[in-house]
């Protein structure tokens, strides 16, 4: 009769832990950190836009880069093409892509005994982008350079699970990317007849 409480008991707890097993929500992957509507384009007084990529992605650590999907450089590459829009009749708009990284480091963490039960936070990824735009119009002669830098970082608790953070590192990155199209139009509108009306 114990024997067979305790095999009962063991398929309730066996049953228990499948069914809770199946209401667990499936792996929702992280949203998109592109999207075109975000950042209008910028009709540019050249005929063509070349998109140059200058930046080998190193794989080890603390390079995270090569495993986001999509590529960084990717992204970079997309919104040049939708926000830097050739609208003019000669002319030619470069944009040089310097670097476009993301690292993940390891935090120091705080050592106490009112830190044991804390969630802390215990890396920081850092996504940094450097780019160059040239303009070059043989019409009048003018031609401009413009030396980009942007960066943005985001901390993630020690028991973030891994579509945490992918989510953190697509904030990451998209932060870099505001930042960079900020500083863009910032430099493109003091230059004399580069953005058309």
């Amino acid at each position: 009769m114990l024997s067979f409480k305790i095999s009962t008991l063991c398929a309730i707890i066996a049953l228990g832990g499948m069914i809770a097993s199946c209401n667990r929500g499936a792996n929702i992957p992280p949203p998109a950190i592109f999207a075109t509507d975000v950042f209008p384009p910028l009709a540019i007084n050249a005929r063509s836009l070349k998109i140059i990529d200058n930046w080998q992605m190193p794989i080890a650590d603390p390079y995270v880069g090569h495993r986001v999907n999509p590529l960084p450089s990717n992204v970079l590459a997309d919104w040049a093409s939708h926000v830097l829009s050739p609208a003019g009749g000669s002319g030619e708009i470069i944009f040089d892509m310097k670097r476009v990284a993301i690292t993940m480091t390891d935090l120091q963490k705080k050592v106490g005994i009112n830190d044991l039960f804390l969630d802390q936070q215990s890396k920081k990824i850092t996504t940094e982008i450097g780019a160059q735009i040239i303009w070059l119009q043989p019409v009048g002669g003018a031609q401009a350079r413009i030396d980009l830098d942007a960066s943005h970082s985001i901390t993630i608790q020690e028991s973030a699970n891994p579509n945490e953070v992918n989510l953190k590192t697509h904030e990451s990155m998209k932060g870099a990317l505001v930042r960079l199209d900020r500083q863009v139009r910032k430099e493109l509108a003091i230059i004399d007849r580069i953005i058309l009306p």
